[in-house]
């Protein structure tokens, strides 16, 4: 119980990161961006609408992603975001300082990875 706390700022603390990466490679939309999310950390990680779509909302607002609404016949309507060249920039700059950061937890905790 009492790392639920640390978990949920981790998880804040990520979310941009984990966005950002997954709309690198094609434009996707927010409950794929969640679904992903949940299967790549083996369901470690989770997103709820109520707390994705605001974060959406904000990184578009910055200019890291574009979002655009795309209708195809017998589906509903879906806003599919991407990242833009600035996201790309905020991207690359994020991932070096996670790196760094998880290499400083490391020598830190000692803990080695395979």
């Amino acid at each position: 119980m009492a790392t639920q706390p640390l978990d949920r700022e981790l998880k804040k603390g990520s979310a941009e990161l984990l966005i950002l990466s997954l709309v690198e490679g094609r434009a996707r939309h927010g409950y794929e961006i969640s679904k992903l999310i949940e299967a790549r950390s083996e369901g470690t990680l989770s997103f709820r609408v109520a707390s994705l779509y605001p974060l959406l909302y904000r990184l578009e607002a910055r200019g890291w992603i574009q979002g655009r609404w795309v209708e195809k016949a017998g589906q509903r309507r879906r806003r599919f975001y991407k990242l833009t060249r600035e996201g790309r920039t905020v991207l690359a700059a994020q991932r070096r300082g996670w790196q760094q950061f998880a290499e400083a937890i490391r020598r830190i905790t000692g803990i080695e990875y395979a």
